[in-house]
């Protein structure tokens, strides 16, 4: 009950703030000299690293780093993990978008984790 007295918000209201990342996207700027700078890129399934560290790693690298997929996604990166797993099975939400979009038109790329730790060079 200390943070509820310390922060002034309800039980309640923790609940829901305990499940949200402590970073958000928005803390994080892209490097203007990275090598990615102008990508904008996005996360998902199961990543081997921390997902704020991916973020960290992508935005030293030049991207924007969003939470979801949307018409400014150029770039997917999916968990190698997941790719494995998910192998002919149903793809995360996320990576439906991104293919719904490619087929309107959009250009993004859709790469592995271990792909884009290459292409960032922490490999």
């Amino acid at each position: 009950m200390l943070a509820v007295g310390q922060t002034g918000l309800s039980v309640e209201q923790w609940l829901v703030r305990v499940n949200q990342p402590i970073h958000t996207a928005e803390e994080i700027h892209a490097n203007p000299e990275g090598s990615l700078h102008g990508e904008v890129v996005v996360f998902t399934g199961a990543l081997s690293m921390v997902r704020h560290d991916a973020a960290v790693l992508a935005a030293n690298a030049g991207c924007q780093v969003d939470a979801s997929v949307t018409k400014h996604t150029t770039l997917l990166v999916v968990g190698d993990q997941d790719i494995r797993r998910l192998a002919g099975h149903e793809k995360s939400s996320k990576h439906r978008k991104a293919e719904e979009l490619i087929r309107k038109g959009q250009r993004i790329r859709i790469v592995g984790e271990s792909d884009f730790k290459s292409i960032i060079g922490q490999i």
